[in-house]
C-alpha cells in the first residue's frame, strides 16, 4: 500500500506516526512538506527514515506555511500518483485547500482522505472564513474518510455536516516510553505543568491558584516546564516566600521532562484551547493524574474525572482551586489514579495508532474492493 501524506511542516505530533508506518512491511510512505520549519516547534526537522517529496514554497514569506503554494506538487498528486492513497492534513494553506477541492470534484472516486483538528464554527460576519469552511466540508464529504484528531474532533465534523459513516478518530501520537523510564514514589507533593508560556495556556491562572493555597500547605511545590513571552512577568510577579517553591525550568527535552515528572505527583494544564495537547498523554505515560480543561482535545479523549484526573471548564479559577485544595488536603488519593493513567495512554503509541490506520484504509475506505 502506497501512502502519501501532505502536511504543512514537520511536527512532533505526526512524525512518529509516519515512522511507524514506514517500519511496516505492508506500507510505502511518503510525506510532502510545504515548509521545512515551523516556528512553533523548538527543534523541527525532517524525519530521517522515510521519503520526502519535493515541494516548493512560492510565498515571499517563507516562515508562514499558510501561504505555501506548490503547483508542481498539486499536479503530481492529481495526475501521477493515481495508485497512491493520499491523506491531506488540514486546509490552512492554498496547496491543501486546492488539493482538497481538486480531489473531490476533478477526481471523483479517488482514494484520498482528510485529517484535521476540530473544526470551529465561523460566524457569517467573517464571510471568507465561512465560505472556505463550507467548501472544505462539502469537499471532504466526498472523500474516502475524514480523520479527526480525537473524538471531540469527530463530533465537530459531524456537527458541520460530514456524514458519520466517513468519520474516524486519528489522534496525534508519539513514543511515550521515555516517560515511563524513571521511578516515581508519587509521594512528592509536587504539581507540574508543561506549556508554552503564552496567555492561552493560562499558566498565570495556575500560578495564582497555587499562590492562594500555598501558605496553608507549605510542603507543596510547583514545577513549570516551558518558555514563552509571559515567563519574565510570571517570575518577577512571585511573592518572595514562593520563589523557592515555584520553579521555572524553561524548555526541557523528553529525558529531562521525564526526570521532573518522576519527582511530581500531579500534572495540570489549564489551557483555553489545544487542538490536541500532547503533554496530556505524556504525563499519563509517566503515571501522573491529569487536571485539564475540556478545551484540550486530548483531555476530552483521555481524562475520566475521578479515575485518572479531572476535566474542568476552561478559563475559570474556582473549579481548579477547589480540586487543588482537595489534593493538597489529602482528600484525593493520587496514587490510586496512577494505574488508570498508565492504562489510558496504552492505545496512543505509534505502532498501535498506525496499525489501526492501516486496517481502516485496507478495509474501511468505502468503494474499494
Amino acid at each position: 500500500m502506497r501512502l502519501i501524506f501532505v502536511a504543512n511542516s514537520p511536527s512532533p505530533n505526526t512524525v512518529e506516526l509516519y515512522n511507524a508506518l514506514h517500519r511496516r512491511n505492508d506500507t510505502e510512505v511518503s510525506v510532502a512538506y510545504l515548509s521545512r520549519r515551523n516556528a512553533k516547534w523548538r527543534n523541527p526537522s525532517f524525519p530521517t527514515d522515510h521519503d520526502i517529496l519535493e515541494s516548493r514554497n512560492l510565498s515571499p514569506f517563507p516562515s508562514r506555511v499558510n501561504t505555501a503554494f506548490c503547483p508542481g506538487l498539486l499536479l503530481r498528486l492529481l495526475f501521477k500518483e493515481r495508485r497512491a492513497r493520499i491523506v491531506i492534513q488540514g486546509y490552512s494553506n492554498p496547496t491543501n485547500f486546492l488539493l482538497i477541492l481538486a480531489m473531490a470534484f476533478l477526481r471523483p472516486g479517488a482514494d484520498w482522505a482528510f485529517w484535521g483538528e476540530r473544526i470551529k464554527k465561523s460566524p457569517r460576519s467573517h464571510p471568507i472564513r465561512f465560505l472556505v469552511k463550507r467548501a472544505v466540508i462539502a469537499a471532504i464529504s466526498r472523500s474516502r474518510r475524514v480523520y479527526a484528531v480525537g473524538q471531540a474532533g469527530v463530533t465537530s465534523y459531524a456537527e458541520h455536516g460530514v456524514p458519520e459513516r466517513l468519520l474516524r478518530s486519528l489522534p496525534y501520537t508519539k513514543d511515550f516510553s521515555v516517560y515511563q523510564s524513571a521511578e516515581n514514589t508519587h509521594d512528592n507533593k509536587v504539581i507540574v505543568t508543561t506549556a508554552r508560556l503564552v496567555p492561552s495556556k493560562k499558566i498565570d491562572q495556575l500560578v495564582r491558584v497555587f499562590s492562594d493555597l500555598a501558605d496553608d500547605y507549605p510542603d507543596w511545590h510547583l514545577n513549570i516546564i516551558g518558555d514563552g513571552a509571559m515567563r519574565p512577568e510570571l517570575e518577577t510577579g512571585l511573592k518572595e516566600s514562593l520563589r523557592d517553591r515555584i520553579t521555572f525550568h524553561g524548555y526541557a527535552g523528553p529525558e529531562k521532562q521525564s526526570e521532573i515528572y518522576a519527582a511530581s505527583d500531579l500534572f495540570v494544564l489549564p489551557s483555553m484551547h489545544d487542538g490536541w495537547g500532547m503533554v496530556v498523554p505524556e504525563a499519563m505515560a509517566a503515571g501522573l493524574p491529569v487536571i485539564t480543561t475540556d478545551g484540550v482535545m486530548a483531555g476530552r479523549d483521555l481524562v475520566r474525572s475521578g479515575e485518572n484526573g479531572f476535566l474542568l471548564p476552561p478559563g475559570q479559577s474556582e473549579p481548579l482551586k477547589a480540586i487543588l485544595l482537595r489534593v493538597m488536603r489529602g482528600d484525593i488519593d493520587l496514587k490510586k489514579m496512577t494505574a488508570t493513567a498508565l492504562d489510558s495512554v496504552s492505545s496512543y503509541y505509534p505502532d498501535h495508532v498506525s496499525a489501526d490506520l492501516v486496517a481502516d484504509i485496507s478495509t474501511g475506505w468505502r468503494g474499494r474492493e
